[in-house]
């Protein structure tokens, strides 16, 4: 079974990482240059505020000053020092950004120099009135004057920054609508893009579902000589094919097996030992059909609370189990090999349920070759995961343990699960697995075999069982025969 490339959730993810990644680009990219933009914008505006405030400032300074000389007030020193300081400052601030022309300088240059001999002048003046001289209003006069030359060179100064920003205004816009232009094409280009990707993406995964979905129903009309389906995919639909593919070969193998039994089925009803031998056979059939449809309603139940990750293990687990449930009806097998098909349906059933299903199995090495009813332990083992830890939501521990000693074989099965109720070692309500090995151990090795029951609800279930060691299989079906004909 080939391993998974790409699965179809990580290139679902791949697909609208790359999609979501290229919008949220280009997006990115129109929304920095719509920034850039409009931070240029701010910046050419507030430098324009600050030049009319400057002008603004000047003009209403003088105008308070020379109002409250004329009223004969002398102004305020310390608010004339902070006045002159928040000129200077503004104007600084203007000296600072960058220029938009040499004119821009020099009329910030004097500016300054203007700013000096004004507020020299209106000192001047100031002081000649307060020293009640009649010469005061010529220096004020001549501030006014100054502040008229530089009202001038600020809105010099304003006109040529608002004709540069306009300037730059039209590259902006222009930049703009090349940006928008390229930013719908190529959000045009990668619709495109992901549309081609969407339709041939979904038809990759639906051309070989449609395929298997004809097979399937082929198969349900009883058709069985159907062709393989072979994909390239490396994802879930490449697994599931090949799965499927298993089934079908292992559905025609069994059809076939189950022919060759009808077949041999009625050469034995030629003889009365025959039809005598076929009721032990027939007991051990029950429990197939009883553990395969409990192995399926598990895939059934994993597939629907699992997105399918788990899809080749459970059906390479569940190809192991139906190769063993499936295989020629012998009646007799070692406890290795009963041992080893219980260690595959813990592992099955560990797929579903996670870290809620733990076990440990200890076998002596000298019962291994001990020749046993095939499925006496599983049916005991799969009620412990059932009807035991099943219910519970921490989940719960089984534990096997065989030993032998002298001429009788030990099988001791324990669960931490929710208990039952038991009488005289038989559970009051007891299912059709445990029922069924009771029936074919009588058969087997009449009142020689033991199997006992113990529980206590909420501690858990133990069971018991005895089984007499018979060293070969000849021995113990002519000692079955022998218990029949008496």
């Amino acid at each position: 079974m080939a391993l998974i490339k790409l699965s179809i959730r990580l290139k679902l993810v791949m697909f609208y990482i790359i999609a979501i990644s290229a919008v949220a680009i280009l997006d990115l990219y129109v929304q920095l240059v719509t920034y850039q933009g409009v931070q240029e914008f701010d910046i050419r505006l507030n430098r324009y505020h600050r030049i009319h405030q400057l002008r603004l400032d000047l003009g209403q300074q003088f105008q308070r000053v020379e109002r409250q000389l004329r009223e004969g007030t002398t102004p305020d020193e310390s608010q004339l020092a902070f006045e002159q300081q928040s000129l200077y400052f503004s104007l600084s601030q203007l000296e600072a950004d960058d220029h938009e022309s040499k004119n821009v300088y020099f009329n910030l240059r004097a500016t300054r120099r203007g700013l000096d001999a004004y507020f020299l002048l209106l000192a001047k003046g100031i002081a000649k009135r307060e020293m009640r001289e009649l010469g005061w209003y010529q220096d004020i006069a001549l501030a006014n004057r100054i502040v008229n030359y530089i009202d001038g060179y600020l809105a010099a100064t304003l006109s040529d920054a608002m004709q540069a920003g306009a300037h730059i205004y039209q590259i902006l816009i222009k930049r703009i609508h090349r940006i928008r232009i390229f930013t719908l094409e190529l959000l045009g280009i990668c619709i495109g893009i992901f549309i081609i990707t969407g339709v041939a993406f979904s038809s990759s995964i639906a051309k070989p579902i449609h395929r298997l979905a004809e097979v399937s129903q082929h198969i349900a009309q009883g058709e069985l000589n159907v062709p393989e389906i072979y994909t390239n995919t490396g994802d879930e639909i490449d697994i599931l094919s090949q799965s499927f593919n298993t089934m079908s070969r292992n559905i025609k193998k069994m059809v076939q097996d189950l022919q060759e039994k009808a077949k041999l089925e009625r050469q034995l009803r030629e003889e009365e030992l025959a039809l005598r031998e076929a009721q032990f056979i027939n007991l051990q059939d029950q429990i197939r059909p009883h553990f395969l449809f409990n192995a399926i309603n598990t895939i059934a139940r994993t597939a629907l609370f699992e997105e399918a990750h788990e899809t080749e293990k459970l059906a390479l687990a569940l190809g192991t189990l139906f190769r063993y449930a499936l295989a020629s009806p012998e009646a007799f097998v070692t406890i290795q090999e009963e041992a080893d098909v219980v260690e595959e349906y813990l592992k099955f059933q560990a797929l579903r349920f996670g870290k809620r299903l733990r076990w440990v199995m200890r076998i002596q090495k000298c019962v291994r070759s001990v020749l046993i009813p095939r499925f006496t332990l599983q049916p005991l083992v799969e009620n412990a995961v059932r009807h035991g830890i099943e219910p519970l939501e921490q989940g719960g521990m089984v534990s096997v343990d065989i030993t032998r000693k002298s001429s009788t074989v030990f099988v001791k099965i324990k669960d931490t699960g929710k208990g039952m109720v038991v009488e005289k070692g038989c559970a009051v309500h007891e299912g059709l697995g445990i029922s069924n090995v009771r029936k074919r151990l009588l058969l087997c090795y009449g009142d020689g075999a033991i199997l006992r029951l113990t529980s206590k609800e909420g501690q858990g279930t133990k069971v018991l069982l005895k089984i007499p060691v018979r060293p070969k299989m000849e021995t113990m079906i002519h000692e079955y025969h022998t218990h029949i004909d008496s």
